[in-house]
């Protein structure tokens, strides 16, 4: 059976309600209006817009997304860009995730009762053309309880009265993502840089949106299995520096999330906080290989003379995929 997404009725801060007798969400085109976590969303194999595409489908659910995020935006500029990247497009749904950027831009970010007058015309417009709105509430930047996430707390008050207010569906993204840091997982951080999200990240953020959407929890389940086995959507790269930024080795390696989930654990098992640390002393491990005793090299800096180098590089990758796969196979 597919699975259908009814009218909007009434929005809480808790829960959403939805009204019976509205065509079904299978087949509507959504427009993803954003900054860079939503262009990352579509250009990342883990980003949440492709979950949600995914999610759905795995859901026997249809839609045609159209990505509309870009990097730095800020409220005023997706005014200024909404006719172009979202009307012009003539989507049935559009969500609309702004507000990091109004606040950790600082001065030239964009202040609270501007941003409401914003907000409250981007959702006009969007509803005078036709268009089903759903509004994120944003995510939080750096810790929990940072100065810039407290501030966006505020922000994304103001936007569940305005989803109230203009019968918006509401993906209440702030709350979640507060309780999930205040858990305190470093080896399951949601950002690389306090702002743009990890694969763990994105999938909180996916899952969330998709509840938003009206699946349930058997749904979100189907969902998360589909998210499991997509091709490198658990791909991550590291990098050994014994001079910082000017003598360095780097890896990478294409992973599923169920391949991440392995690596993870691994990390988990040698006691490193981080995805980062424990990738980092891997590669460090290899290029002491390299160095007598073991290996041919008189130190770690022969290992970037001019004429070795590149051929130290390549092997060092090999060596860095060839042992993750010993963990995930």
């Amino acid at each position: 059976m597919r699975f259908r997404l009814l009218a909007f009725a009434q929005v809480t801060f808790a829960a959403l309600s939805f009204a019976a007798g509205s065509p079904a969400l299978d087949g509507q085109r959504v427009a993803f209006l954003g900054d860079s976590i939503t262009a990352q969303g579509w250009s990342n194999p883990h980003g949440y817009v492709r979950l949600v595409v995914a999610g759905l489908d795995a859901n026997c659910v249809k839609i045609t997304p159209l990505p509309a995020g870009i990097g730095g935006n800020r409220s005023p500029d997706m005014l200024a860009r909404l006719k172009r990247d979202v009307l012009e497009k003539k989507p049935d749904w559009v969500t609309i995730s702004c507000g990091m950027n109004d606040v950790i831009h600082g001065a030239k970010g964009v202040p609270l009762e501007q941003y409401k007058a914003n907000l409250t015309d981007l959702v006009a417009q969007c509803q005078a053309a036709g268009l089903k709105v759903m509004l994120f509430t944003t995510t939080t930047a750096g810790a929990w309880d940072s100065a810039h996430s407290r501030q966006l707390g505020d922000y994304s008050a103001f936007l569940c009265q305005l989803a109230q207010e203009k019968h918006c569906v509401l993906a209440d993204l702030y709350p979640v993502f507060v309780a999930a840091l205040k858990q305190a997982d470093t080896l399951h951080g949601l950002t690389g840089d306090g702002v743009h999200l990890t694969p763990e990240g994105n999938q909180l953020m996916a899952r969330t949106v998709l509840a938003a959407f009206g699946l349930s929890d058997a749904q979100l389940t189907k969902a998360r299995e589909a998210w499991l086995d997509l091709p490198g959507a658990g791909a991550f790269t590291t990098r050994a520096d014994i001079e910082l930024n000017k003598k360095f080795f780097a890896a990478s390696c294409t992973l599923t999330l169920r391949q991440r989930d392995q690596v993870l654990a691994a990390a988990a098992a040698a006691k490193r906080p981080t995805l980062s640390h424990w990738s980092k002393e891997l590669l460090l491990t290899l290029m002491k290989r390299k160095v007598k005793p073991e290996g041919s090299f008189e130190s770690l800096d022969a290992l970037f003379a001019p004429d070795v180098k590149d051929k130290v590089q390549a092997e060092l990758q090999a060596e860095f995929v060839a042992e993750i796969e010993k963990i995930v196979h």
